[in-house]
């Protein structure tokens, strides 16, 4: 996205002083949520495995799954170090980041793809809710002007496909 674009969206959300903040406020709160959602998701399986319910696979999944999706996204933004939108001359965050590069695929996104898959086999609701709130976070990155539409795409597509593996 170039400057020029995106300061329709910065104009937009620098004069209604209520929808930024629920945009800075997102981009704390949706990171959160998928936090708290794999702890559960662990606690649960863990719980089910102790008591004997279960085998240790559906926990052993759960945690290498998000964990290959986020070592390995996280090696390929290295690699690549596709540069952040606000590196642009002229281009302003409406979310202030410090952080230089590593844009593609996005973290954030990636991280909430796979443990939206990661709910799948335990259950479909919730899996279906996180893999919604991934997608308002991929808005949100977006909007908040740290990441580009494909960063939040690739993030997406990657976390999902890690998962969609593990599944198998």
């Amino acid at each position: 996205m170039r400057p020029q674009q995106y300061s329709k969206i910065y104009d937009w959300f620098t004069a209604r002083p209520a929808a930024l903040a629920a945009l800075r406020l997102a981009g704390g709160a949706l990171p959160a949520v998928f936090a708290g959602g794999y702890l559960l998701l662990l606690g649960l399986l863990a719980g089910r495995w102790a008591a004997g319910l279960d085998s240790m696979r559906p926990l052993a999944r759960a945690v290498l799954a998000p964990a290959a999706a986020f070592a390995g996204g996280s090696g390929l933004r290295a690699a690549l170090d596709f540069p952040r939108p606000y590196q642009q001359p002229g281009f302003t965050p409406l979310i202030p980041k410090g952080t230089r590069g590593r844009s593609f695929p996005s973290r954030h996104v990636l991280s909430g793809a796979a443990i939206a898959m990661a709910w799948l086999p335990v259950s479909p609701a919730a899996s279906a809710a996180l893999a919604a709130l991934t997608a308002l976070l991929a808005v949100q990155r977006v909007l908040a002007g740290v990441h580009a539409p494909a960063d939040v795409l690739a993030g997406a597509a990657f976390g999902a496909l890690i998962g969609a593996l593990a599944l198998l």
